[in-house]
């Protein structure tokens, strides 16, 4: 019994050993020959050479180049990789991916061939006058981007997010490396073909179930999307047909500054003193009160005329100057020429404002 007892002690021992071992992490890593050369090929390529890391053309599709990091990244995974060097390269190959992957980033590699995301080449790409043209202050709007807002998403997140993560004791390697569950796409009622779920900790459901509630999802959804539709044009049309054929208009036409055939009867606008001309025959069963808030809304309407024409004037001299800006050189001929594009309409409103005779 006591050598029994001793060997029972002595096998506990050796196993809380293993153990240990096993958890302190490299003493006994393992890795393919084909592991092997994808970390020392990636390695060789340059930190921003990033076709190259990922093994695609620059002509590539996004489909080819999701395919080539599911290939590069299960390849180099430090999890299933245990070269010393595997965590280097699957950074870079998440790197790659995360420019690659992304429209806009792509589009700037592919013009500057440099990190889009560094300072440096951030610097180098910049309009160094686009202040002109306000675009300071724009947030910016990520389109065609893979990871939404997100730019600081870590190469492990970003493997757990293509892959979906669960499984492998809640590891991104329960969708990558297992089979997962199953679900048929049924194409015109025949067999279907059988394809295996990569990502996800829930069965799919069947193609015909989802779609069934899917249905009704996308008529409600429909229906929601034509409210506005229905607020904005039935309800007035609606109404217009229960006020009756004989009402006048609100406001009359009228013209300003210049009398015009039919509008030849003046009128003055109360703040600003300018002067408008309105068809008598539309104003004839006017009273003065009725009058003088039409002299109102002349004023409003002429001065909101003025500042869109203002600011249809300043964007074409935005537009001028940034073309005579360039992307690298300046022209001053023609910056000088966009700086002394006139602005009649703004003109005016300062006009109108230095004498304190507008309030709109």
């Amino acid at each position: 019994m006591p050598t029994a007892t001793t060997s029972g002690a002595d096998a506990s021992n050796g196993s809380s050993a293993h153990n240990r071992q096993h958890n302190q992490g490299n003493q006994e890593r393992k890795y393919t020959v084909e592991q092997k050369a994808a970390v020392l090929r990636i390695r060789k390529c340059e930190p921003t050479a990033f076709y190259e890391i990922l093994e695609v053309s620059k002509t590539c599709t996004d489909a080819e180049i999701k395919k080539a990091y599911r290939k590069q990244s299960l390849l180099t995974h430090p999890d299933k990789n245990g070269h010393e060097h595997a965590d280097e390269a699957f950074k870079m190959v998440a790197r790659a991916f995360s420019v690659l992957g992304d429209k806009e980033k792509r589009d700037k590699y592919d013009r500057f061939g440099t990190d889009p995301d560094s300072r440096f080449a951030s610097a180098q790409q910049q309009n160094p006058f686009a202040g002109f043209a306000n675009r300071g202050g724009a947030a910016r709007a990520h389109h065609g981007g893979m990871w939404g807002d997100d730019a600081d998403i870590s190469p492990e997140e970003m493997f757990a997010r293509f892959f979906g993560g669960g499984g492998f004791g809640g590891g991104p390697f329960g969708a990558a490396f297992d089979g997962g569950p199953q679900f048929v796409f049924n194409f015109g009622g025949g067999p279907g073909i059988r394809v295996h779920q990569f990502g996800g900790g829930r069965p799919r459901t069947r193609p015909r179930q989802a779609g069934q509630q899917q249905e009704g999802n996308t008529m409600w959804s429909t229906l929601m999307s034509l409210l506005p539709i229905i607020v904005l044009f039935i309800f007035p049309m609606i109404s217009s047909l229960f006020s009756g054929m004989t009402s006048a208009p609100s406001t009359p036409s009228m013209a300003f500054e210049q009398a015009k055939a039919p509008y030849t009867m003046a009128r003055k606008m109360p703040n600003v003193k300018v002067n408008y001309f309105v068809n008598p025959n539309d104003v004839r069963h006017y009273s003065a009160s009725k009058l003088y808030n039409l002299d109102q809304k002349a004023e409003v309407i002429f001065v909101q005329s003025l500042q869109q024409q203002c600011e249809r004037e300043m964007a074409e001299k935005r537009r001028l100057i940034e073309e005579a800006q360039g992307w690298f050189t300046t022209d001053q001929e023609k910056l000088a020429k966009a700086e002394r594009y006139e602005t009649p309409a703004c003109i005016r409103i300062k006009t109108l404002y230095s004498s304190g005779g507008s309030k709109y």
